[in-house]
């Protein structure tokens, strides 16, 4: 029997490697951006401004990290921005795939309109919509809450779950949910049971995408929260950087703490949201 060619991993075709180092090379200059933001954390103010820059710090010091534990509590910080990002994720998966999930079964104009409408609410910018919702949630007495900046967050992260959700519902098979209801399943136990675990790596990656857009929430933040206790990590950072005047080294080692959970994220799901992002193109 015919062996395939270049099976082992070592043996590369040679018109295969200019594609391997092109990829190579993309992935350093994709990934150079963090590598730079984590050495500057390490770096003193004035190795930050040295000409030619230094790509690894002579003097490592953890001068910032402690200072920005110490005296600008990033702990609390962080703690904001996940009481943001996961009521929002959790409102998002628990409402876009409800509504997703309707949208896919109901046909007619009524259903093609609303999901232009939301296509629509994807293009406003969050700066245009900032200020109708601070007139709606102060009329409302929310401001100052995690609960305004969740909702409003909320608004667009769900329409998102409906773009993307919608057409992977449809490729559910109907007979499954047909089969279900001569087994005695309501519509409610259908979806639960049958429909939703077929839906797993979507829901996945829209929950990951949600939780990332929820926790670097800046422009609802900013707006609707001035509470210095209450506001989220990407607030902090900007707190650093002032008219004349930039703590760049704290900056960056704010920086590097706060992307540590969503490095983490990705690490772990990513296979599944690869998956789920070319469920649609493969089948």
């Amino acid at each position: 029997m015919k062996q395939p060619r270049f099976r082992r991993l070592g043996a590369l075709p040679l018109a295969g490697i200019p594609h391997a180092v092109f990829a190579t090379a993309f992935v350093l200059l994709y990934l150079f951006p963090i590598y730079w933001m984590f050495i500057s954390g390490l770096k003193s103010t004035a190795e930050i401004f040295a000409n030619p820059p230094t790509f690894v710090p002579r003097q490592p010091t953890l001068a910032s990290f402690e200072y920005i534990f110490l005296r600008e509590n990033v702990l609390r910080y962080l703690r904001n921005s996940l009481a943001i990002a996961i009521p929002v994720t959790v409102l998002t998966l628990l409402l876009g795939s409800m509504g997703a999930y309707a949208m896919s079964r109901l046909r007619g104009r009524l259903v093609d309109v609303a999901l232009v409408l939301v296509l629509l609410l994807q293009v406003f910018p969050e700066a245009l919509l900032a200020t109708p919702m601070f007139i709606i949630f102060k009329s409302l007495g929310i401001l100052n809450t995690f609960a305004a900046v969740i909702l409003a967050t909320a608004s667009k992260t769900l329409s998102f779950a409906l773009v993307i959700l919608r057409p992977m519902f449809r490729q559910v098979p109907y007979e499954l949910e047909e089969a279900s209801f001569v087994d005695g399943c309501t519509p409610l136990q259908t979806f639960r049971l049958i429909v939703l675990p077929i839906m797993r790596v979507p829901l996945i990656v829209v929950g990951t995408l949600s939780f990332v857009q929820a926790y670097g929430q800046f422009v609802y933040a900013m707006t609707l929260m001035s509470q210095q206790e209450l506001q989220p990590a990407t607030v902090g950072i900007y707190s650093f950087v002032g008219a004349e005047y930039a703590d760049w080294h704290r900056v960056m080692a704010f920086s590097s703490i706060f992307v540590l959970p969503i490095l983490v994220l990705f690490l772990f799901l990513q296979r599944r949201i690869v998956a789920g992002l070319t469920a649609g193109a493969l089948k």
